[in-house]
């Protein structure tokens, strides 16, 4: 059986002129091997010749408009059920 921890009370440090709430938190950057950009269509292949894995997304021409790759919002996803990550 698991019980919720208790959320602990806010970390408060006195200020010249205000209180201030210590908020800590956290950003994770990670590669998902996808064999497309994460808003183009273009290639990830490695080692490729330069300026060949770019789409007109990538380019910024007028007119185009990204498009999420949905395999990364699912690898996303799963990688957040499976560390039961949950927002605050």
């Amino acid at each position: 059986m698991t019980f919720p921890t208790p959320r602990p009370s806010p970390k408060v440090i006195a200020g010249a002129r205000h209180d201030w709430e210590l908020v800590i938190g956290m950003e994770i950057h990670a590669q998902v091997a996808s064999n497309a950009k994460l808003f183009s269509g273009a290639s990830t292949t490695f080692g490729a010749e330069p300026n060949s894995n770019v789409s007109f997304v990538d380019c910024a021409m007028p007119g185009m408009l990204p498009v999420i790759n949905e395999f990364c919002i699912e690898q996303a996803v799963r990688t957040g059920l499976g560390l039961k990550a949950r927002s605050t």
